[in-house]
């Protein structure tokens, strides 16, 4: 069976990493619980952090694809969406159509999500840059606006004997996945510290860039990452041509 024929089994489901990473797997389905429901094949808005090539090993595990010219080759993607982090494969494909994919580039990912040994991977269908800042702003507001109108599910619990999961419950708390609504005073003042920076730097006519932000506002790049995307969604800031953050 090709590729791209179980691939059309299962509707692309736009999350987040960090949904897939609060999952709970079920190994007999070979599918993760979300809440969203099953997860199987997702979508994701994300930031390329490292780009692999290399040839597969026998005996490792690889997706086939209708496409056998190189059947070996798997390119591989370090991916950070800011809410978590989880490894991209594409197999049995040319490098020389990727080329153009480099580090720092946000793309937009569809794949089949699978897990082995716990580590969570992202089997590669479609990759696509994302050049306009609008695109990504629409896509998490999609993702809030389905939460805060609770369409959403109770993860279930997946029993130790990875029999199939009963059927999720609709009821869930909305204020617990909800953490930046109802920020800590703390939290609030780190956000406003790195909105505080990007406001200086744009009213000196520059902007900074998100190097020099992690240094200036001495926050770890993956909760920095969070605060970045807060204000993005807030619109108090936007990425300028010269992948500066500026303020509005």
């Amino acid at each position: 069976m090709s590729g791209s024929s179980r691939f059309k089994r299962n509707p692309a489901i736009h999350c987040w990493i960090k949904h897939l990473d609060e999952s709970s797997y079920s190994e007999d389905e070979k599918v993760f619980y979300s809440i969203f429901g099953k997860l199987k094949r997702i979508r994701i808005i994300t930031t390329i952090m490292k780009k692999i090539e290399k040839l597969v090993e026998p005996g490792e595990e690889m997706v086939e694809f209708a496409e056998k010219d190189n059947a070996n080759v798997r390119v591989s993607f370090d991916l950070d969406d800011g809410t978590g982090l989880i490894r991209g494969l594409i197999d049995s494909s040319d490098p020389e159509n990727f080329k153009e994919f480099t580090k720092g580039d946000v793309v937009d990912v569809v794949g089949t999500v699978s897990q082995r040994d716990g580590n969570k991977t992202l089997w590669i269908e479609i990759i696509k840059k994302i050049n306009e800042p609008n695109f990504i702003l629409l896509r998490n507001a999609e993702i809030i606006n389905r939460i805060k109108k609770g369409d959403i599910q109770k993860i279930p619990i997946i029993p130790d004997g990875n029999t199939q999961a009963k059927e999720i419950p609709r009821e869930i708390e909305v204020r617990e996945l909800f953490e930046d609504e109802f920020n800590s005073p703390k939290e609030d003042n780190l956000k406003e510290r790195v909105f505080s920076v990007i406001k200086t730097h744009t009213d000196e006519g520059t902007g900074i860039n998100f190097a020099r932000l992690s240094k200036e506002s001495k926050l770890p790049d993956t909760e920095l990452r969070t605060y970045i995307n807060d204000l993005l969604l807030e619109s108090r800031i936007y990425k300028s041509d010269e992948d500066n953050f500026e303020a509005f």
